[in-house]
């Protein structure tokens, strides 16, 4: 019953997530995903963007969500356990991430979002 509520209440707080901010060091990248946009944006310290449409938002377990494009291709791993790092800063993010991209040469990022900051 514990676990059904914890849960319920994480789905209840990611499903409220309307954008999801990651950061990315060595390359410097930023991601952002709009949930209700299904957008992953990419920008980088040079200026480079990439926008990929259709994203869908997945739900895999209680704190492990994916961001994933049309063709099934896995984007983004997204963990909520609040240990999430840019890789450069003391700082803790809400959500830890592993991108797939090649902007991010395959990076881990620390992420937070509208609820989670």
């Amino acid at each position: 019953m514990k676990n059904l509520l914890i849960v319920s209440l994480l789905l209840t707080s990611v499903s409220q997530a309307d954008i999801i901010r990651c950061n990315f060091t060595e390359p410097f990248v930023t991601s952002v995903y709009s949930m209700t946009q299904s957008t992953l944006f990419y920008e980088s310290s040079e200026g480079k963007k990439q926008t990929i449409k259709n994203v869908s938002f997945q739900i895999k377990s209680a704190g492990v969500f994916e961001l994933v494009a049309k063709d099934g291709t896995i984007l983004q791993k997204l963990i909520l356990n609040h240990q999430g790092s840019d890789g450069m800063s003391d700082r803790l993010y809400p959500y830890d991430a592993k991108d797939s991209s090649s902007i991010t040469q395959h990076g881990y990022g620390g992420c937070l979002s509208n609820y989670f900051k």
